[in-house]
């Protein structure tokens, strides 16, 4: 898989100073982190995801969420995973016949509603879990968290050894996490146990819209989750705990729900200054919005390579390429590296060009 693979080699080459690099579902953890990007949800009962994948369908399309929790129905669950399930299958023998190739397959991601169904879909979906690549767990607390890593990480142990690893991507979203006086005991027991089984944990998501409900709220389509109050004051402890250096953790922005996406580009600009990357979408016309605006600038990348170049001692401060600023070297360097490995997977636009080159007329036109 690659971004923005649908853009011929001369559009490519007129738009990118570095193009971007391909990435599977067995590479490397941290690429795979910050590869996620604009993740489609579709609930799983749509019976023809298999065949959208396979036939390009959703152009673009990079990481996809199948949903048995909130987009399905209390009486639609056994319907669910049996579609899930066949649609696994198909995927497969789509794969065996040549129709799809596998090195185009979309990172799959499969949100359960509870540990006793990972359990379930671990066993009913036998050699086909091997295309997932990680499990995403709703409503993640101190109290369900080992319940939920415990399978996955006995599923690891035991899968042959040229298996992918399946991951596990909690989603911090309840009351405990939100309510001021339980906030930072809460937080801090649920970093305890991604401390357990952090080489599992690929991504901390954050659950806005459960989050918003216990207070009654909901973000209009041109306001971003950072104007809603009591929200940013617990995505910023979120940040907090989890985003620091030391900590190491990829934390994605939260769902965008609106087909507008005037609100959705500046909630995204938004989650990049304060170092998220990855949004959860649910509209096709979203992908390409989103994902354009995780490349990198020529502007930044010329910077994190000077930081990063100059990291031996010689420098403390040095003007940028640009003449526009200073860059620190210790200060910076940390970003710079951020900024590397994310010109790897998303590529560095030409010195002239913006993100929105990387769209099309017709998706210009929902922008």
């Amino acid at each position: 898989m690659r971004y923005f693979n649908y853009l011929t080699p001369d559009e490519e080459k007129v738009l990118f100073y570095i193009p971007p690099t391909s990435f599977y579902n067995d590479s490397h953890k941290d690429i795979l982190a910050h590869s996620i990007g604009a993740a489609l949800y579709m609930p799983a009962t749509r019976p023809t995801f298999a065949e959208d994948i396979a036939f390009g369908k959703l152009e673009g399309l990079v990481s996809v969420v199948l949903d048995l929790e909130d987009a399905v129905g209390e009486n639609e669950v056994h319907e669910a995973e049996e579609s899930l399930v066949n649609q696994m299958n198909k995927l497969s023998a789509l794969i065996e016949l040549g129709i799809l190739n596998a090195e185009n397959l979309p990172l799959l991601f499969v949100r359960v509603r509870n540990e006793n169904q990972l359990n379930y879909l671990i066993e009913r979906l036998e050699d086909n879990i091997t295309l997932l690549t990680g499990i995403v767990f709703p409503k993640f607390t101190m109290e369900n968290g080992e319940a939920y890593f415990q399978p996955l990480e006995n599923y690891n142990d035991e899968k042959p050894s040229s298996a992918p690893t399946l991951y596990g991507l909690p989603i911090l979203e309840s009351g405990a996490i939100i309510y001021k006086e339980s906030r930072f005991q809460t937080l801090q027991g649920i970093k305890d146990i991604l401390t357990k089984y952090k080489d599992l944990v690929l991504n901390v998501r954050i659950g806005a819209t459960d989050f918003s409900s216990l207070f009654g709220l909901r973000r209009s389509s041109e306001m971003t989750i950072y104007d809603i109050a009591p929200i940013r004051d617990c995505v910023a402890d979120i940040i907090n705990i989890f985003g620091r250096v030391d900590a190491s953790y990829v934390i994605s922005g939260p769902v965008w729900e609106y087909f507008p996406e005037k609100g959705l580009i500046r909630e995204v600009i938004m989650d990049k200054e304060n170092g998220l990357i990855g949004k959860t979408i649910i509209h096709p016309t979203h992908i390409k919005p989103v994902q354009s605006l995780y490349t990198v600038t020529h502007e930044e990348y010329a910077d994190a390579t000077s930081i990063i170049s100059n990291n031996n001692g010689d420098h403390g401060v040095i003007k940028s390429a640009y003449a526009n600023k200073m860059n620190e070297i210790k200060p910076h360097l940390s970003w710079a590296k951020r900024i590397l490995l994310r010109s790897h997977i998303y590529g560095v636009l030409h010195e002239q060009q913006q993100y929105f080159g990387l769209l099309s007329k017709q998706d210009r036109a929902y922008v």
